[in-house]
């Protein structure tokens, strides 16, 4: 059996294929691993769902893994929690699975944009901002994390045009200049 350090090595990779819809490669490279521990083999699984957006077979997939061994720390199984946390209304529990998932797994973008987004929710526009700025560098081609980051700095500028109105120009051409690019628009951003 290979050691955790690198089991997690094999997740990431297969992980990052999954996030970018090559399922038929990340599941070849989990087949090709020998001797993966068996939680992390459903972590995969669980997150070939999550980018597949079957989400409660995701979900099944971390709780087997957890069973399996508990304390085992998932991100988004955190962060897939954290949404049902905050959809029945309670942020201070979707705030700390948000934190979570950000602390198992820092370069999970999508937890950046869930936390931005309560924060938001909250008024906490300062909480939101830095939040936007991480999902930036994490995915500097992601228009959403500009379109984001752009509405709160819109806001903490009216009150404080000193302080965040020069940030709030560079993050609008940077946009432009993405979107110009040809980056495909988000919908209508992710909060």
């Amino acid at each position: 059996m290979i050691n955790l350090s690198d089991s997690k090595s094999v997740r990431d990779s297969v992980t990052q294929l999954f996030s970018q819809g090559d399922f038929e490669a990340g599941v070849t490279l989990l087949q090709k691993t020998e001797s993966i521990p068996r939680f992390v083999e459903l972590e995969c699984i669980g997150n070939m769902h999550f980018y597949k957006r079957e989400l409660q077979k995701a979900i099944e997939s971390y709780e087997l893994a957890i069973s399996i061994q508990p304390g085992y720390e998932i991100a988004r199984y955190q962060y897939l929690v954290g949404t049902q946390d905050e959809r029945q209304g309670d942020f201070i529990s979707a705030f700390k699975r948000y934190q979570s998932a950000i602390d198992i797994e820092p370069t999970f973008v999508d937890a950046y944009f869930e936390l931005g987004g309560l924060l938001v929710k909250v008024g906490d526009f300062e909480g939101a901002a830095q939040c936007y700025r991480d999902a930036v560098k994490l995915a500097p081609s992601d228009l959403a994390g500009y379109y984001n980051l752009s509405a709160v700095l819109g806001k903490l500028a009216h009150t404080d045009p000193e302080k965040y109105s020069a940030e709030l120009l560079a993050v609008d051409a940077a946009y432009e200049k993405l979107k110009e690019s040809g980056a495909p628009l988000p919908s209508a951003g992710k909060w």
